[in-house]
């Protein structure tokens, strides 16, 4: 990818350069719409794709796109006082001179997040980094070649994108997934009589808990509020492949995607 990326940029005549995954698809006036927040911000615009969820194992994907959206640090209460961790890779919209400027693709080749990379670069050579979500404007539907691309897919790079996620927002989504974690154990524990537990303040959090992670899956995808409901599944799977995808990639140092063995060696960059 970074290649194509570098290739295809080297030869571009325009002065704006636009960056798609080809599994991304353009809404009604959504090139429009995208072009028209670049004007206004400049830098490296970063559009995260409003993720189209169609299949049942796909509503796995919840706990993954929320704790993307917040590992960037960019949609917090602070708004643009805090700078962004990095770029989404899936739509970036950045000029051509500033591209170049930065090293571009060919900057990031080794990396296995290269957008996370790319972001930092605009960041460091002060042209700055504007992360928005997509709705409206650009979709993608990930991994819909089922159950297993789905755990390959996260697995290659969550651990990674962790490992560059500030330390304080790190830890507030350690707390936020360890207080669901915490509320789905106590609950399950009563419901088989293995536990005492006041059930009023008890299910007002999980009622809390549904509520919220409802609104924010609204924001990033077509998820079922039954997903929000159930949050407890999910967020299981998301613990368990997060668990896997730090073994992976820093006690096994070599990540599958797509037949292909990656080694990451002890910095998340792709060796050799």
């Amino acid at each position: 990818k970074n290649w194509a990326c570098w290739q295809g940029a080297g030869r571009a005549q325009g002065e704006i350069l636009l960056f798609l995954d080809a599994d991304t698809w353009l809404e009604k006036d959504g090139l429009e719409k995208i072009f028209a927040t670049f004007l206004r911000t400049g830098g490296l615009l970063s559009v995260q794709p409003h993720h189209r969820v169609e299949r049942l194992y796909e509503q796995l994907s919840a706990f993954f796109s929320l704790i993307t959206m917040a590992g960037t640090q960019a949609f917090t209460v602070l708004g643009n006082r805090i700078k962004p961790a990095g770029a989404f890779g899936p739509c970036l919209v950045c000029r051509r001179e500033d591209y170049f400027a930065v090293g571009g693709h060919a900057k990031v080749k080794g990396e296995i997040l290269e957008s996370l990379a790319l972001g930092q670069a605009f960041l460091s050579g002060g042209l700055g980094l504007h992360c928005y979500g997509g709705r409206g404007a650009i979709s993608f539907r990930m991994y819909p070649g089922g159950l297993h691309s789905l755990i390959e897919g996260f697995g290659k790079g969550f651990a990674i994108g962790a490992n560059r996620t500030h330390w304080l927002c790190m830890l507030l989504i350690i707390g936020w997934v360890s207080g669901g974690m915490g509320l789905t154990r106590r609950l399950v524990q009563a419901l088989l009589g293995f536990g005492g537990m006041d059930w009023f303040p008890g299910l007002s959090l999980y009622f809390l808990y549904v509520v919220q992670i409802g609104w924010m899956l609204a924001r990033t995808g077509t998820y079922r509020w039954s997903t929000a409901f159930f949050f407890p599944i999910p967020l299981l799977f998301f613990v368990a492949v997060f668990f896997w995808s730090l073994s992976s990639t820093f006690v096994l140092k070599k990540v599958r995607w797509k037949g292909r063995q990656i080694d990451t060696g002890t910095t998340g960059k792709e060796g050799p």
